[in-house]
């Protein structure tokens, strides 16, 4: 059997802070805008993903070393396996390359 790939992306509210919401669930904002584009429910996505990548610059931002973890856990991801791509400036386009 070939392995289906499904391509989507999804963008949370950008602002300068967002103290109304968690970085968790900023996240899930973008998740669920994702999901929504190729025409899944939450429930059935989850079910069907392999594993996730996380790209993020968090030691500065989140304080936080196991923010890929700690959102993989908060989308209902884990056990799956999780992959963190990190490279200062080109962090966000190193992610893609995965």
């Amino acid at each position: 059997m070939r392995p289906v790939y499904a391509i989507s992306g999804g963008v949370s509210k950008f602002a300068k802070a967002r103290p109304d919401k968690t970085f968790q669930a900023i996240v899930k904002e973008a998740y669920d805008d994702a999901i929504q584009d190729i025409g899944l429910d939450f429930s059935t996505f989850t079910k069907l993903v392999d594993g996730s990548v996380a790209s993020y610059f968090s030691d500065h931002f989140t304080r936080q070393l196991m923010a890929g973890i700690m959102v993989q856990d908060y989308l209902g991801l884990c056990p799956k396996p999780g992959h963190r791509v990190e490279g200062g400036g080109a962090t966000g386009g190193l992610c893609f390359q995965e």
